[in-house]
């Protein structure tokens, strides 16, 4: 692993992981047998798991996140690429993880106290989240791991080029909707998150088809 770059987004991950998995530790005994593992739209649980389960894999993955994601790096064939978004590659794991460990400490203390609104503040989370990812997108270069991966976009550089540069504005945009939808009525929240769902996801993928295209001829 040659490629192994740690950052200090890294250690901020770690250490992060760390103090989510021990809020959750020290309220161990005071936690029902079932968490909420997953929320839906308007911020409802839809799932549970065992609290061993979820504080496990929530725990790990927010721990791991740096060392997995530095892996698949290291094994893109086109890591050479990684060297010019450095930042933008550390800040969008930090992001990532930060989801992660706020999503175990919001089940923690939804199980602590079941009038929390976990699922609405998660929901928050995730769109800023999506801001952060969508401010450091057009800075990610052309790689088969991190970014929008369509057919298009992998097979030429100048399409992932003209498509992230849409996708950052487009994820910021899907940020505010989210928050916006958590602060909002449920009757107004689900139309806010789909579409932002739907600026995220169906328009940039649409893009890069178009921008393909469009260069072809």
């Amino acid at each position: 692993m040659n490629n192994f770059k740690w950052k200090w987004q890294d250690s901020a991950i770690v250490i992060l992981g760390l103090i989510t998995v021990g809020y959750a530790l020290i309220n161990y005994n005071r936690l029902p047998e079932l968490l909420p593992a997953q929320f839906g739209l308007t911020g409802k649980v839809n799932k549970y798991w065992d609290k061993d389960t979820l504080i496990s894999v929530l725990g790990a993955l927010g721990i791991l996140l740096p060392v997995l994601l530095q892996f698949t790096r290291s094994i893109d064939p086109k890591k050479e690429n990684y060297s010019k978004f450095e930042n933008a590659h550390g800040m969008i794991r930090l992001a990532i993880a930060v989801l992660l460990d706020t999503a175990l400490v919001l089940s923690v203390s939804y199980g602590l106290d079941k009038d929390f609104p976990a699922g609405k503040v998660l929901i928050a989370a995730l769109g800023l989240m999506f801001m952060v990812i969508g401010n450091f997108m057009p800075q990610v270069k052309h790689n088969y791991f991190l970014g929008v991966r369509t057919p298009w976009t992998l097979a030429s550089p100048e399409v992932w080029r003209k498509t992230h540069r849409l996708s950052g504005m487009m994820w910021a945009g899907a940020g505010i909707l989210f928050i916006l939808g958590a602060l909002l009525p449920n009757v107004w929240a689900i139309p806010f998150i789909i579409l932002g769902l739907l600026l995220s996801i169906i328009v940039p993928l649409v893009y890069s088809w178009l921008v393909s295209t469009r260069l072809e001829k």
